[in-house]
């Protein structure tokens, strides 16, 4: 990931936050419609948290999106937790698309190539460490 798109990433995050109620509910709409049975991974938390810690993660990358090293245990942390949900690193392409489409909704008309390559370097970034994690102790 290059300084423009970790710019582009960061300048449009305010406007995915203004957003993030209908948000988070867009990426679980799609995730589901992509892979029914993911469900089950979210069995155990209400949909308030759900959304909640979502925005919360999503929001501490693009934090550290300049010293990728700080959020990097709280990422691999996020996916030892998950692989008892039953997290496959088969999960990580369609979570990826349902990203992309949320960010789309919520971007609406200020959404463009550029911003979607950004955003797709930073979920290449955080999915190769917690697919990592999977791997070792899954």
């Amino acid at each position: 990931m290059n300084e423009v798109q970790k710019n582009l990433v960061k300048q449009s995050f305010p406007k995915v936050l203004a957003g993030t109620i209908t948000g988070a509910s867009f990426l679980y709409e799609k995730l589901f419609e992509l892979v029914p049975d993911s469900k089950k991974l979210f069995e155990h938390t209400s949909w308030d948290r759900q959304n909640q810690m979502l925005i919360s993660a999503i929001g501490k990358i693009v934090k550290s999106i300049d010293s990728w090293d700080t959020i990097k245990p709280d990422l691999e942390a996020i996916a030892a937790r998950h692989i008892n949900y039953g997290l496959s690193p088969e999960h990580f392409a369609y979570f990826g698309q349902a990203l992309i489409y949320m960010l789309k909704n919520s971007l609406g008309e200020n959404w463009n190539p550029e911003l979607e390559d950004a955003w797709k370097a930073v979920y290449q970034n955080v999915s190769e460490v917690m697919i990592s994690v999977i791997f070792m102790k899954g």
